[in-house]
């Protein structure tokens, strides 16, 4: 697998996610995700941070191609 194909998989992957807190939390899931990544940050969980403000950023792109 190429790393553009990595790289793709990753994304669709994050996308289905991040289309489930969407349904799931509604409005709330940024401050959700924000919330829950500072948490983990406090418990030194760097790369569960990243992968909530990954799903984050999902969030508020799909947000933007809505519009």
């Amino acid at each position: 697998m190429t790393a553009e194909m990595e790289i793709r998989e990753i994304h669709d992957l994050t996308s289905n996610v991040a289309q489930h807190y969407m349904a799931k939390y509604g409005e709330e899931a940024v401050p959700f995700l924000e919330k829950a990544a500072t948490a983990f940050e406090d418990n030194d969980d760097i790369h569960g941070r990243n992968r909530l403000l990954r799903l984050r950023d999902e969030i508020l792109i799909a947000r933007l191609q809505a519009r």
